[in-house]
């Protein structure tokens, strides 16, 4: 199968490259001009320059194209319209060149924000009606209603992940960063839940997806072998992963807006991506981040693999190797 993957370059899209490549799918990927692709140097790959966010580049980047899985996202952001600009503009522009170039399948790689947690701390169904409680999760929200609109004309399957980690992921290296000098911070009392995912398992599950039988639309959730976890839970993870005994201390939400308003200004100063933003915080705060990943399983037998101690230890020795932690 020819398949163009967006976000490649990055941590989800590396995974999801990698797994692709060794089912034996010819990839293309779409990049920007300044891309670093260190992170899928190992994969054999088409390069197309191209931008979400400019529709008239996207055209020749889907031609002679089988199925388009689509990574790329904004995460964090200083500028609450880049999230909308992004995550529901970009695919907008590319499921309408997906279908115009004649694409039979398209992959959303989503997330549980979208939906929105869990008001019961148990996992509520796929189908269950969109209620983001934040600036990313309204955006992914908003990517999901642009994509199927083109329902009926290509199939759509789309994927909501929970907490994403593991090797080459930016989004929680701080606080491996942290624990590696004795340090990490809890927010509240620690009893949230979050359900989590390890990246090269949600690769898998791409790759699963693809090689069953489409459906005109399915949702899925996804989650990992064990959980879900408290905060606690994580935690403590983290210090047996570290071989280090951390010094924990409990903060509240105001704290955590403050380091998040400090690191979207040092952000704007620099242009770069902010390590912690408001929106972040506010998904921080929420009680149940929970899935329930069944209708995945019953549709195309995959399966997680990684325990989160395991998936976590990976993920340390990696940022070691690579001068992260």
């Amino acid at each position: 199968m020819r398949i163009l993957l967006t976000g490649g370059s990055g941590f989800v899209g590396g995974h999801v490259a990698r797994a692709l490549a060794a089912e034996g799918h010819e990839l293309r990927l779409l990049l920007r001009p300044t891309s670093d692709t260190s992170l899928v140097d190992d994969v054999s790959f088409e390069r197309v320059v191209g931008d979400l966010r400019q529709a008239d580049t996207l055209a020749a980047a889907c031609e002679g194209i089988d199925a388009v899985v689509h990574a790329a996202a904004v995460l964090r952001a200083v500028r609450q319209g880049d999230f909308m600009r992004a995550n529901r503009e970009g695919t907008r522009n590319l499921a309408e060149a997906a279908v115009q170039a004649g694409v039979e399948r398209f992959v959303y790689i989503s997330s549980i924000a979208a939906q929105g947690p869990a008001p019961s701390r148990t996992p509520e169904s796929p189908e269950t009606t969109l209620h983001p409680v934040s600036v990313y999760g309204r955006s992914k929200a908003a990517g999901e209603e642009e994509l199927l609109k083109e329902l009926g004309k290509m199939q759509i399957a789309i994927i909501r992940p929970p907490m994403i980690y593991g090797p080459g992921d930016t989004g929680l290296q701080m606080f491996f960063w942290l624990a590696r000098r004795h340090v990490s911070a809890r927010l509240g009392d620690g009893s949230n839940l979050v359900d989590a995912i390890y990246g090269p398992d949600l690769a898998d599950a791409i790759v699963a997806i693809l090689r069953s039988s489409p459906r005109d639309v399915a949702r899925y959730h996804i989650r990992g072998v064990d959980g879900p976890f408290t905060w606690n839970d994580l935690l403590s993870t983290l210090e047996r992963v570290a071989g280090k005994r951390l010094w924990i201390p409990t903060l509240s939400p105001a704290v955590f807006h403050g380091f998040a308003r400090c690191s979207e200004a040092w952000a704007a100063l620099t242009r770069s991506e902010p390590m912690l933003d408001r929106t972040r915080v506010v998904e921080m705060r929420q009680p149940a981040w929970i899935c329930d990943s069944t209708s995945l399983t019953d549709d195309t037998g995959w399966q997680a693999k990684t325990q989160l101690e395991d998936g976590m230890r990976e993920t340390m020795s990696w940022y070691q190797e690579h001068g992260w932690a």
